[in-house]
């Protein structure tokens, strides 16, 4: 009640736009890469996260290291 009437066009772009992950930053990629087992298990079990955890690991290893 007391809302705009939604056509049916303007409701299906509407679904698009909200359909799939939110717009990330840009900068990542996509890859494939193959770990040891027990490297990607122990960061699984880790929790939600894990993933974003391996990338600080991964950038922290990265920036010890530089000249």
């Amino acid at each position: 009640m007391g809302e705009k009437p939604v056509s049916r066009p303007e409701a299906q772009q509407e679904m698009a736009r909200r359909r799939g992950r939110p717009a990330g930053t840009g900068g990542k990629v996509s890859t494939t890469i193959r770990f040891d087992a027990e490297i990607l298990d122990a960061f699984k079990a880790s929790g939600d996260g894990w993933q974003t955890r391996m990338n600080d690991a991964l950038r922290e290893w990265l920036l010890a290291r530089r000249v």
